[in-house]
């Protein structure tokens, strides 16, 4: 018997028992390296009216920051706001977002969009999501 043999016998044996025992290993540089943040979708939808207004309880846990994204399908102006801060205005035809940080206690997060700055009825397609 040779080296070249007990090496492929050993490497055989410790195959045959990784398989069987449903363990596997995998080398650094074949691990994924994909990020771990996280997206928890809050709400998404669309909207027509005089006013957008949600509110929903928050938790750090499902991520550190929260944001309030619209397109505005309209053709008035539209602001956003996240509790009453973090304003943004958008054109018709014009898509952005907001962000504000999630405290680490649950609490409930206010989201708003209003027409500027004469009134009228709003369109948006919008989505609030929490994100690491």
């Amino acid at each position: 018997m040779n080296l070249k043999s007990v090496f492929k016998g050993v490497v055989s044996s410790a195959l045959v028992v990784c398989l069987i025992a449903g363990v596997g290993t995998l080398p650094t540089f074949a691990q994924s390296t994909e990020s771990s943040s996280k997206d928890y979708a809050v709400k998404s939808g669309s909207y027509s009216g005089t006013e957008f207004q949600a509110a929903y309880p928050l938790k750090k846990s499902n991520g550190v920051k929260v944001n309030f994204w619209i397109k505005n399908t309209g053709n008035v102006s539209v602001m956003i706001k996240i509790n009453g801060d973090q304003k943004r205005t958008l054109a018709p035809g014009k898509s952005g977002h907001i962000s504000a940080p999630v405290g680490s206690l649950s609490s409930e997060y206010k989201f708003k969009a209003v027409p500027t700055p004469n009134g009228g009825d709003i369109s948006i397609d919008y989505g609030i999501a929490q994100r690491d």
